[in-house]
């Protein structure tokens, strides 16, 4: 039979004891911070420019899954005051941006951040093979990047 606890050495004291056990606790507690710390160091940085195609890849993705509150969620609050509701603003990019609205793919060209501005260029494709070169405009507010227009390329 196994024995899991023993009985104290002779001679130390329960104090001894309560001493040892409280210093392996905070050496445990010490080896999970330091570890927890070292998984946060290996962990690369997302830098702005890919927070800003993070928001723009996800619209592109609600647009393609006929995701209205997925793509209207990303709007900033300008545009959110211009057209109210998720169906009217994504009847508004069929209409208007059909290569975006029915996108089957997009490459990310060059972007730019300056402060709470954001512009990103990209090549946008649908399902026709038509390609349609769009910058997107976002602003950073309240610490979340959210689309404030897009410019299709001549």
């Amino acid at each position: 039979m196994m024995t899991l606890f023993r009985a104290a050495p002779a001679g130390s004291s329960p104090r001894r004891m309560i001493a040892l056990a409280l210093g392996l606790v905070l050496a445990l507690m010490a080896g999970r911070a330091l570890a927890a710390g070292s998984e946060e160091t290996l962990a690369p940085a997302i830098s702005p420019i890919e927070e800003v195609q993070a928001v723009i890849e996800s619209q592109l993705i609600a647009f393609q899954n006929r995701d209205g509150a997925g793509a209207f969620f990303h709007a900033a609050p300008g545009i959110k005051g211009a057209f109210g509701d998720a169906d009217t603003f994504m009847a508004m990019v069929e209409r208007g941006y059909n290569v975006i609205y029915s996108n089957s793919g997009w490459t990310f060209v060059e972007g730019q951040v300056q402060g709470e501005q954001a512009a990103q260029m990209l090549v946008v494709e649908d399902g026709e093979g038509r390609e349609l070169k769009v910058i997107y405009f976002l602003r950073l507010f309240d610490g979340r990047w959210q689309i404030t227009g897009v410019q299709p390329m001549a």
